[in-house]
């Protein structure tokens, strides 16, 4: 299935289970921010891709260009476990590693604000066989041009809804990375990117497929 179909799922299920005054809310922000270039100045095809040095949910110490050594990379950032969408998206893409690598050997590695301990979660309640990095007050996402800040008026609906953003990422910034798929070649080049200010569509693995069969 494509993944497009999965989160129009999502979204069903949103409209008929959430009140009509929390739907008005997040219908409005997510209009408001797509009017504000929030990606204008994000890493896209063609940059140089920014090094980066992580701990994934192991303890283990991730570094790109370090990576970049072996074989390309498949970057994704995501929000955290508390969005279904981001949820969607990593199952997704870990249903379709093995096409992925038959494709092209690549490291897949997921990017999240969230505490490593959350993330650790995430990887066990959904059998997610993807490495998860931390990125601690999106301090990489910001190099890659992708953070912006939560509007006030959607912080508490959030936490309402089980996301008190300072629990899951440990800080009260409310700051969050935009959604993005990057594939990064041996030249530390990006080859392929899909940046998306609306949280609610992201890349299918068709096109990281058709991306890497080009390569």
């Amino acid at each position: 299935m494509k993944i497009i179909e999965e989160l129009k799922s999502i979204q069903q299920e949103m409209f008929t289970q959430l009140p009509a005054e929390v739907l008005n809310v997040m219908g409005n922000s997510l209009s408001e921010m797509l009017t504000q270039n929030l990606d204008c100045h994000a890493i896209k095809s063609g940059d140089t891709a920014p090094d980066f040095s992580l701990v994934a949910t192991n303890n283990q110490k991730i570094e790109l260009y370090k990576l970049l050594e072996t074989k390309p990379v498949i970057l994704s950032f995501f929000r955290g476990s508390w969005c279904p969408f981001c949820v969607k998206e990593l199952e997704h893409f870990n249903q379709n590693l093995k096409l992925i690598l038959d494709t092209q050997d690549v490291h897949f590695i997921a990017i999240s604000p969230q505490k490593p301990d959350i993330s650790a979660q995430l990887i066990q309640e959904h059998n997610i066989n993807l490495t998860i990095l931390s990125d601690t007050g999106n301090q990489i996402a910001k190099q890659y041009g992708l953070v912006f800040t939560l509007p006030e008026n959607v912080r508490n609906l959030y936490k309402n809804l089980g996301a008190n953003l300072p629990d899951f990422n440990g800080d009260d910034s409310y700051q969050l990375p935009i959604p993005a798929t990057y594939i990064i070649d041996q030249n530390k080049k990006v080859i392929f990117s899909y940046i998306n200010v609306n949280y609610m569509e992201r890349a299918d693995t068709s096109e990281l497929i058709k991306a890497l069969k080009k390569d």
